[in-house]
């Protein structure tokens, strides 16, 4: 019986998961879903193009937009179910950081916080930044406390004493009152 997209997606959280991301092999990966590792190859050309995957399918757990609430509020929304998703599969921050460097996955939760932006009055090129913002300090803050996690869980370190949650959230008010700035400056007659 051959494996889908789906069933390798699936198998590769469960190494993540399971193990890290260093563990996730093409090889491992084949071997854990029973098959050859060139029937991987069937579905993604390399390992960059099934990481780039995987990322889209841990983002594609984020709601989209809600045009009927305050577009501040969808903001912070998206950002903390943003980092939920990436908080409920280890090293999937990094995974996402990557495949989004690489240019090879999409970044949809991008351009859908951008729209939100520009429906709350910001202008365009800032509501680019504005998204921008957001996901590099989810992206960014998520793969300091999946790491912290980690190397608290092997005993490489003890624990921080930082509440990333905390963290996470004063930053992001920090943005959200850049954004409501801008939205009312565009709003406010000249």
């Amino acid at each position: 019986m051959s494996n889908t997209r789906a069933d390798i997606l699936i198998a590769a959280r469960n190494i993540l998961a399971e193990h890290s991301l260093a563990d996730l092999t093409m090889r491992r990966l084949a071997s854990d879903l029973g098959v050859r590792p060139n029937a991987l190859y069937w579905h993604f050309p390399n390992k960059q193009t099934m990481l780039a995957a995987l990322a889209e399918d841990i983002l594609s757990t984020v709601p989209g937009p809600v045009d009927d609430i305050d577009w501040l509020a969808e903001l912070q929304r998206l950002a903390t179910d943003m980092r939920q998703a990436l908080l409920a599969v280890p090293d999937s921050a990094e995974v996402v950081s990557s495949a989004w460097a690489s240019g090879l996955a999409d970044r949809g939760i991008e351009m859908v916080i951008a729209g939100v932006a520009a429906r709350g009055g910001v202008d365009p090129q800032a509501s680019r930044g504005l998204a921008t913002a957001i996901c590099q300090l989810t992206i960014g803050l998520t793969i300091e406390e999946q790491t912290r996690t980690q190397m608290e869980r092997l005993g490489v370190t003890g624990p921080s004493g930082r509440v990333f949650a905390a963290e996470f959230d004063d930053a992001l008010e920090v943005i959200l009152d850049g954004a409501r700035a801008r939205g009312e400056v565009a709003r406010s007659p000249s």
